[in-house]
């Protein structure tokens, strides 16, 4: 059945969250969503914003961590899903609607500044940004979402200018905390976060299960007693559920519903398109005129020097970053180019290729594993010479040799030197993720 923007509004889980916490976060009050690494606190984040956002709210995107583009294609993915899940009746004139509503900036670190510092020079930002919107453009939000702020480094001075400037302005501000450890015995509240309860409202944990993610209410307000929560996070689309039971995932996932972004070179990236025909997941390969090792053709896409330009960089930063010269690989800068485009339309990145002493990934192969860090993004390698498959859990990569394809797009990168055991490795993947291909 098709549904009217209103119809969704009402349907939406969001009222649900509302009702938990006694009729939402407030105006001038403070909300943090926090979990590990790769758990799913952004894309919570960017669907609080949407919920305002398609009730015509006004809303101020911050970024702290990833580019204006990268933010804006979450937002496009998220809103893909729902229209999908709701049969949205005018999704185009809709997501018109929603951008137009929409304001997003990005204050990204810079140098060598970091901690204390840091934050401050981020705080300021963030509240000029405000009232430049408000002052010169007049864009007046309703709710700011800010996207990494560094929770370990602020006290409660931080949190209370920027409760001052909520208050000032009369919004709603989410933020988001990336928790280590377990949580406070006292207050159940992560510990990164204990000292600052008196400057925080409300706080929601994303807890990850054997085939979902659960959100749990941790504080709402002054309300001694919490309400518990019937809301998952679907891993697969990234989309909240309202349910009473945990979502079942983990085989059967329609692979129509999937797309492999890739290069379409010979080996690892022409494995992964062959795999994604089998299957029926969408490929789309982005590559450059007369690439020397080009051997798909399906879902091609020949970029422009201008197109390329977008994914531009110094050769001297990614050497620094891999730590190992590249200028002597022939059409290396072009190859990255591609590489950036492939990592930067995809949530979830998997790597064949071989994990060097250092943690970096051979080759120029590598710089794909590089950016999938440096962006926080999930990120898998099946090492060729050890025959394992490993993750990087933010700080290390840990071995996995259950891992699956869990967002809607993924990236497919890898050595044009694939082996017997890489392409097994490939096959396996959807074999895990999506059962046997009909």
């Amino acid at each position: 059945m098709t549904m009217y923007r209103k119809e969704v509004n009402e349907r939406s889980p969001m009222r649900v969250f509302e009702h938990s916490i006694h009729g939402g976060l407030g105006l001038g009050n403070l909300g943090v969503i926090c979990s590990p690494p790769g758990v799913g606190k952004s894309a919570v984040l960017v669907q609080v914003a949407l919920d305002d956002l398609m009730r015509g709210r006004k809303v101020l995107h911050v970024s702290l961590e990833s580019p204006v583009e990268r933010v804006r294609a979450f937002y496009d993915e998220i809103f893909h899903e729902l229209a999908l899940a709701y049969q949205l009746l005018q999704p185009q004139q809709v997501r018109l609607d929603v951008e137009r509503n929409r304001m997003i900036v990005a204050h990204l670190r810079r140098g060598s500044v970091s901690g204390v510092d840091a934050l401050d020079d981020v705080l300021e930002k963030v509240i000029s940004s405000v009232a430049f919107c408000s002052e010169a453009v007049g864009f007046d939000p309703h709710t700011i979402v800010l996207d990494g702020f560094d929770f370990a480094s602020a006290s409660c001075e931080h949190l209370a200018r920027l409760r001052r400037t909520a208050v000032e302005h009369q919004v709603e501000v989410w933020l988001t905390s990336r928790t280590e450890g377990d949580a406070a015995a006292a207050t159940g509240l992560p510990q990164v976060l204990e000292h600052l309860q008196s400057e925080l409202q409300v706080v929601v944990s994303l807890v990850a299960e054997a085939d979902s993610v659960r959100l749990q209410l941790v504080k709402d307000h002054d309300n001694p007693d919490v309400s518990a929560l019937q809301l998952w996070l679907d891993p697969t689309t990234l989309r909240l559920i309202d349910s009473g039971l945990p979502l079942q995932l983990p085989l059967g996932r329609d692979p129509q519903r999937f797309h492999l972004y890739s290069g379409g070179a010979q080996g690892a990236e022409a494995a992964f398109g062959e795999c994604a025909e089998r299957w029926g997941v969408a490929e789309t390969h982005f590559t450059f005129e007369k690439h020397p090792f080009l051997f798909r053709e399906k879902g091609l896409v020949i970029l422009a020097d201008e197109e390329l330009a977008k994914g531009d960089f110094s050769l001297v930063y990614a050497s620094h970053r891999l730590k190992r010269p590249l200028s002597n690989i022939p059409n290396i800068k072009r190859i990255l180019q591609t590489v950036w485009h492939q990592v930067m339309q995809a949530d979830e990145i998997f790597v064949i290729g071989a994990l060097q002493e250092d943690g970096t990934v051979r080759g120029g192969t590598g710089w794909g594993a590089e950016l999938a860090r440096l962006w926080s993004k999930p990120v898998a390698l099946f090492d060729q010479e050890r025959g394992r498959w490993y993750r990087w859990d933010m700080t290390r990569w840990e071995q996995d040799d259950g891992i699956t394809i869990q967002r809607a797009n993924f990236a497919g990168i890898g050595t044009i030197r694939l082996t017997a055991a890489g392409r097994t490795a490939i096959e396996q993947l959807f074999t895990r993720s999506f059962g046997t291909p009909s």
